[in-house]
């Protein structure tokens, strides 16, 4: 999976006083809380086609999840706002903010638009002889995110917090809290250096055997996808692959992911084995990677293309309740699936990722001799493509 339209968590309130906050939505779903008028709620995700949004609340001392109709929420523009505007992960659009932010020199402009490319290690160089100086936030905020995106935590950590006491910056502040949460959860310090992937892994997971051959696999994976999908990479990738537990600490990922792209390939691994569903896991991301470096796609290109090349089907069951959810009108056109998938429950992942199996499946069957590799040099197609895909199945 990837996180490529998270959302950072809407801040809205509770419309009505005592609002039910169920454990489920419509009327089948029990009370769990009563919500007073004005309460806050931090909006996870919307339940495309149902009205129903999952929400975070405080209630008795402690946090509590449970969903909430979207006529008892006020602040929902913003978050709909957000979801159509939504492209890139939380850590990325923060880097697009600083891009836009922390200074109008053409030096921090070059390196953010490198950094915004994937090719971070030159835009170190780029910053770099303005880093003497050391008196410029712009540049040292600008160069904390490069090192981070080079995957040096520790040096990006020493550049931001250089830029935060030279000039205050709730960007700033942000970016340093996700990276010393990342830095403190990962124990990924060995390094294999592959043609098109650096890899970092935990040496107590996985023994370097092992590593090796999860490099070769990595370096095939991207090599093929990128062949298919028309991507250069320029930099290497970095791929990390570490404990589940380590994983799920340091990206907040669902407990039904089983990797994640977010500039960087990560996978998590509990015996330390090179095995098919691996191999299958390194394609996904990798297609993930490939798609980013071409510019920004919308959820169910991303999702449906990484399943798609790396050998998923969509199982008989859930197209049968696919089929039948458009008939009723449940399911959302394509280009409505603008939401953090990472944040979603098993039931509704599924249903969201097999239908955009089944959109790029039809892309395949329909626009066979046009092509991936043409879509993705001619992104002004997609709308067309979309609403023609959209038919197709019915939406």
């Amino acid at each position: 999976m990837t996180v490529l339209v998270s959302l950072l968590l809407a801040i809205s309130v509770v419309k009505r006083p005592a609002t039910p906050l169920k454990d489920a939505c419509g009327e089948d779903g029990s009370v769990i809380a009563t919500l007073e008028a004005g309460a806050p709620v931090e909006i996870r995700f919307a339940l495309a086609g149902e009205g129903c949004y999952k929400v975070s609340v405080e209630s008795g001392g402690r946090k509590v999840d449970g969903y909430l109709p979207g006529a008892a929420i006020g602040g929902l523009e913003d978050f709909e706002t957000g979801l159509r505007n939504a492209a890139w992960p939380e850590e990325q659009r923060v880097i697009r903010t600083m891009a836009a932010s922390v200074g109008g020199s053409s030096v921090v402009r070059d390196a953010a638009n490198l950094i915004q490319s994937h090719q971070p290690a030159k835009a170190l160089e780029r910053l770099r002889p303005e880093l003497f100086r050391g008196n410029d936030p712009g540049v040292l905020a600008m160069a904390g995110i490069a090192a981070w995106k080079s995957d040096d935590a520790a040096q990006a950590l020493v550049y931001l917090k250089m830029a935060l006491e030279l000039e205050p910056n709730a960007n700033v502040e942000r970016l340093i809290r996700i990276v010393e949460k990342e830095r403190a959860a990962d124990r990924s310090t060995a390094k294999l250096y592959g043609l098109r992937v650096l890899l970092r892994y935990d040496a107590d997971v996985v023994p370097m055997e092992t590593a090796r051959q999860m490099m070769a696999a990595l370096d095939e994976q991207v090599t093929r996808v990128a062949n298919e999908v028309g991507c250069g990479t320029g930099e290497r990738l970095v791929a990390i692959v570490q404990s589940p537990e380590a994983y799920r600490k340091s990206t907040d990922a669902a407990e039904w992911s089983g990797g994640q792209y977010d500039g960087r390939i990560r996978v998590p691994v509990a015996a330390g084995v090179m095995d098919a569903p691996l191999v299958r896991v390194f394609a996904h991301e990798s297609t993930h990677a490939c798609l980013s470096l071409t510019g920004q796609w919308p959820a169910w290109l991303q999702e449906g293309l990484a399943q798609k090349l790396s050998g998923d089907t969509v199982p008989v069951a859930l197209k049968a309740r696919l089929a039948q959810m458009a008939k009723d009108g449940k399911l959302p056109r394509l280009e409505n699936l603008h939401q953090d998938w990472s944040r979603m429950d098993a039931a509704h992942a599924a249903l969201a990722y097999g239908l955009s199996l089944e959109a790029v499946d039809a892309f395949y069957e329909d626009y066979a001799s046009f092509g991936i590799r043409n879509l993705v040099n001619n992104p002004d197609k997609l709308a067309g493509i979309t609403a023609d895909l959209d038919k197709r199945l019915g939406l």
